[in-house]
């Protein structure tokens, strides 16, 4: 039965008291996320009281998957905590960590020197998206300055919700955080859960502020972001940079990271593999694990040849996903050559026995 988590607001600030009116505002943020996702009180299971998860809510709700909704208020540097100026949460999908989106809103545009809009996107819309088409991508983010929390979480919330906005599953600092606790028995959970999913390409960026700016709401900062092949081969590839100070921008260097990322990812329908070198019994495949093909896997080619493959090998003629597969049949006529196409082999095996059919046995 699918459920989503939705665990007390994270207070986003350095004073550990929070006053209860902000408390207050937090529940009321919640309840508004709820009623975005349709889910009513009567939907409710009993809540956590026990443990580190105490406060968690559990709801069970009418889509497919289950999901974790953590929530945040980000307030200004400093003691004081009477107003939050933003106020951020993300859909989690439980059995991988995949970010599937975020949504946020400003609420106090004096304390960001930068336009930054709310989101335009509903927590509806994002419950209902689906991810077939593009390889996933995972995001590191790294500060040297005291606002880091605040950045991190505002940028993350940005850029997943704006990769999973062109179909890209992502996964963020956040949220592989809000997975941190899925194993709990309190959660309803059945079985161990892939944590967190392995992605594709690793997407690098790195944040600096040359005097640190201990007190400074919203810093400048330089950096710089490179994409390396994740599962696949050890390439790196510089995306973009930028050496002189200006005000972090998250909606700027997500949109960068768009430009420069999107157009190179798998495409993950296709199913056809093409030969792209042969040594001997071996032939090396221009798509790998990316595509979903897996150690053991048959393959058929022209002129009913067979194949298996036996190993991923990156960094084959320029491509850094591919795999080997072994020549289980060729026709001696019409050998196997690069440029060949294969396809998944439909066949099951191992082949039933007539025996096994046999009803009267």
């Amino acid at each position: 039965m699918p459920f989503l988590i939705l665990p007390p607001t994270v207070m986003i600030s350095e004073n550990p008291e929070t006053a209860s009116a902000t408390l207050a505002r937090a529940k009321a943020y919640q309840e508004q996320l709820l009623q975005q996702l349709g889910l009513g009180k009567n939907q409710e299971q009993s809540p956590v009281t026990k443990g580190a998860y105490r406060g968690t809510r559990i709801f069970i709700w009418n889509k497919n998957y289950n999901a974790y909704l953590p929530s945040y208020f980000v307030f200004p540097t400093g003691i004081k905590q009477n107003n939050e100026y933003m106020a951020t949460a993300s859909l989690v999908r439980h059995t991988d960590c995949m970010h599937l989106g975020s949504v946020w809103q400003v609420k106090n545009k004096a304390l960001i020197p930068i336009q930054l809009e709310n989101s335009n996107s509903s927590l509806t819309q994002i419950a209902d998206r689906t991810f077939t088409d593009k390889s996933p991508v995972r995001l590191d983010s790294f500060y040297n300055f005291r606002a880091e929390y605040r950045m991190q979480n505002i940028f993350e919330s940005v850029i997943g919700e704006k990769l999973a906005a062109n179909g890209v599953q992502n996964l963020t600092n956040l949220s592989r955080l809000a997975c941190k606790g899925i194993y709990a028995k309190e959660f309803l959970l059945e079985k161990a859960l892939e944590y967190p999913a392995r992605a594709h390409r690793d997407i690098i960026l790195k944040m600096s502020a040359t005097h640190l700016q201990e007190k400074e709401n919203w810093p400048k900062v330089t950096y710089k972001a490179q994409v390396n092949s994740g599962v696949f081969a050890e390439k790196h590839e510089d995306l973009f940079a930028e050496k002189s100070e200006t005000y972090f921008n998250p909606q700027k260097i997500s949109e960068l990271i768009i430009e420069k990322v999107l157009p190179n990812l798998q495409d993950l329908k296709i199913d056809e593999f093409k030969i792209i070198r042969r040594y001997r019994g071996w032939v090396y495949l221009n798509r790998g694990r990316a595509y979903g093909l897996k150690i053991g896997m048959r393959l058929i080619g022209p002129n009913h040849s067979t194949f298996h493959i036996i190993r991923y090998s990156p960094e084959v003629n320029g491509e850094i996903d591919s795999c080997i597969a072994f020549i289980r049949y060729e026709d001696k006529e019409k050998p196997i050559v690069v440029g060949d196409i294969l396809k998944m082999d439909p066949t099951l095996f191992p082949k039933p026995k007539i025996s096994d059919n046999n009803l009267n046995k």
